[in-house]
């Protein structure tokens, strides 16, 4: 090897400035210590630590798991993306300039890559179930469960609220009893309409 090309080998001791005009600092890697099944260091994976801003920079980027090579026991196969900050001041962003895509059932189904996905979508399979929740004490959360026997609402000590300026419909099999709520007033519709 010439001098010409030999700091090229040799590990930078300064910044190395980015396309985006910041510094991407040199990774610091910490070979595996023991020998584990793979999940952290302390098992005997190896782990990067890095200070400063670490890029990235492809026409497209793929993280995904792999069964390992025996003999080594496979672990539960997870990508986890987490940024705790100081306590409170963690951020994970997500933008895409077309539309994000989240999907979970069996391998490609559904379909994890989508060309007309437009905006957020989120796709499960038959046997998924999709679930957002707040709040951590047990009887005061609010949820909203789509499950696949049941769609779920669930307001606890909140308000809930559906509103429109043109109209709400409620209904079951296909129209055959319906609520319809208008701003010139309320229709029922149905074989049997019981008041009490």
């Amino acid at each position: 090897m010439t001098d010409q090309f030999l700091y090229k080998c040799s590990r930078r001791s300064r910044p190395e400035p980015s396309p985006s005009g910041g510094c991407r600092y040199p990774v610091v890697s910490v070979e595996p210590s023991g020998a584990g099944s793979g999940g952290g260091p302390e098992d005997g994976s190896p782990t990067h630590y890095h200070d400063g801003t670490y890029s990235i920079v492809a026409n497209q980027v793929q993280l995904h798991t792999a069964p390992p090579m025996p003999p080594v026991d496979a672990v539960p196969y997870v990508i986890s993306l987490f940024s705790p900050g100081e306590g409170y001041d963690g951020r994970v962003e997500v933008n895409a300039s077309q539309g994000v895509r989240i999907t979970a059932g069996p391998p490609l189904m559904p379909p994890t890559s989508s060309e007309s996905t437009e905006g957020v979508e989120v796709a499960v399979g038959e046997l998924e179930s999709i679930t957002l929740v707040r709040g951590m004490i047990p009887g005061a959360q609010q949820a909203i469960a789509i499950m696949p026997t049941n769609l779920n609402i669930l307001g606890t000590t909140a308000n809930v609220l559906i509103s429109s300026d043109l109209q709400i419909t409620l209904s079951v099999a296909g129209g055959l009893s319906s609520i319809v709520l208008t701003p010139v007033g309320i229709v029922l519709k149905g074989p049997l309409i019981q008041i009490n």
